[in-house]
């Protein structure tokens, strides 16, 4: 019997999923139902219902209708799996919790603490799946990895990082894609150092690992495909354990600190406030990184807004920022939002108090889940004072220059926002000191004295730093070529 089990388990998930379904996981940021969205959220609303009046028959009807609904989500399987062992019925939740997870489900530590599992505690196929956890990821990963190479082709270059279990899939430049990666690597050394201790190397050796996520790095054609927003520079889904990003710079590093994130909240059994998952996200995105690996936040157009709102007097209070509810922090002036929850993290990592206070928050969470109290803590006072002092901190942090304007220092080209790994030259005036050290139409700017410039903001807070007539090294790729060569600033027209 155990036999058979184990067998059935490794068939069903060692299987290739239908290539039509891969792609549908692989391409959309959620799986469409057959029917209205509403039908679905209605039945979801009635399943969450019933279980919570025990009545776990009408929740098994209602998830049965939810897979026909959507048949694509291992979450109604995974429930239903749930409602069918509550009613004792432990063949037919084994079989559900199979198909669940044969189809995405990796949720292993939500499955360990689930009360609602708990008459399979100790049957053969919930017992298997605990034995084998690492390889049914695996095996999920590499479903994955095919499904990825049937969608998307020759054209990407496909790499695993076992160590911090990702998948890359990226149509970029193999060189800026492995600069990429080790940019990626550094910041999770420093997540792990500061915030997310509980995942780094020193974490518990019998601690089950991480499910692998996909970080899909797509032409601009591609993600215009995937996202269908332009307001969008990337996403992570952590149910679908794929994060997307149009770019290998500030996107990639924010969409990157929300897959950490989401593994420490995971480990933690906690939810934390947008204004903390975005504020730190946010924080990473516009850096600089100091000699001995340190990270370094750069002010950046985010804080500029802050800065204005709080001239205009319409900076939120802090008690206001951390209690907001998310269809209001991500629904109404977002952009303001995301900014102040970037300045309160610059704010308290200026302060050199960003990692306790994160220690203190986590510890305290259940308690109060909005960090106030973790910040009146780590600075020893009230939210009003604590207030005082940001306010203060804000109106004295340097303004970021968000374009170049005439008299600053310039390359003496026109150039374009590019396509996620550079700023690209648009225009190089005739007889330019530009065009005379070796620059050409469509070079893409990568770096400047060694510092990476994979968006304009990084080209011009960069620049930003130099008076014109100073030399500097650009770096640039002409298409599969790269290059340096040496340019003397002038003024900006």
């Amino acid at each position: 019997m155990k036999t058979r089990r184990i067998h059935r388990l490794r068939l069903l998930i060692l299987r290739p999923l239908p290539v039509a379904l891969l792609a549908l996981l692989m391409l959309t940021p959620a799986p469409a139902p057959a029917h209205g969205q509403g039908d679905a959220a209605e039945l979801e609303r009635r399943v969450v219902r019933a279980f919570d009046e025990g009545e776990h028959r009408e929740a098994r009807d209602l998830l049965k209708q939810l897979i026909e609904l959507d048949g694509a989500s291992p979450i109604h399987r995974y429930n239903l799996a749930c409602a069918l062992a509550q009613l004792g019925d432990l063949e037919g939740a084994s079989d559900r919790l199979i198909e669940a997870i044969s189809i995405g489900f990796v949720d292993f530590h939500h499955m360990k603490r689930d009360s609602n599992l708990g008459p399979m505690r100790g049957h053969i196929t919930y017992e298997s799946i605990l034995e084998g956890w690492r390889d049914l990821l695996d095996a999920r990963m590499e479903a994955n990895l095919e499904s990825a190479k049937r969608v998307f082709g020759s054209g990407y270059d496909y790499e695993q990082d076992e160590d911090l279990r990702l998948l890359y899939i990226s149509a970029f430049d193999r060189r800026l894609f492995q600069e990429a990666r080790r940019d990626i690597e550094m910041l999770s050394e420093w997540a792990f150092a500061n915030l997310f201790t509980g995942l780094g190397p020193d974490r518990p050796t019998d601690r089950r690992p991480d499910p692998w996520v996909s970080v899909i790095l797509p032409t601009p054609e591609d993600f215009v495909g995937m996202v269908r927003s332009a307001n969008v520079g990337g996403f992570y889904s952590h149910n679908q354990r794929r994060l997307i990003s149009q770019d290998i710079g500030p996107s990639l590093r924010h969409e990157f600190l929300h897959v950490l994130h989401w593994r420490d909240m995971t480990r933690l059994d906690q939810r934390h406030p947008d204004w903390i998952l975005e504020g730190l996200g946010c924080l990473v995105e516009d850096i600089d990184w100091g000699p001995d690996g340190e990270l370094l936040p750069a002010p950046s157009w985010r804080t500029n807004i802050v800065k204005r709102l709080e001239r205009a007097g319409r900076m939120l209070p802090l008690n206001e920022l951390m209690t907001m509810p998310r269809e209001h922090f991500v629904g109404r002036r977002p952009n303001a939002h995301y900014a102040q929850a970037r300045a309160v993290m610059m704010f308290l990592h200026e302060e050199g108090k960003l990692s306790e206070w994160y220690r203190r928050y986590t510890a305290g969470h259940d308690e109060d889940d909005t960090g106030i109290r973790a910040l009146e803590s780590v600075f020893e006072t009230s939210l009003a004072e604590v207030e005082r002092r940001y306010r203060a901190w804000i109106r004295a942090f340097p303004e970021a220059p968000e374009e170049i304007r005439p008299g600053m220092a310039s390359i003496g080209v026109e150039i374009g926002p590019g396509r996620g790994d550079g700023p690209e030259i648009e225009r190089i005036p005739p007889g330019s000191d530009a065009r005379r050290a070796g620059l050409r139409m469509r070079d893409v700017i990568t770096a400047i004295n060694g510092r990476s410039t994979r968006a304009m903001e990084d080209l011009v807070r960069i620049l930003s730093e130099f008076e014109p007539g100073e030399t500097v090294e650009i770096s640039v790729r002409r298409g599969r070529l790269h290059h340096t060569v040496q340019v003397t600033l002038v003024p900006a027209p």
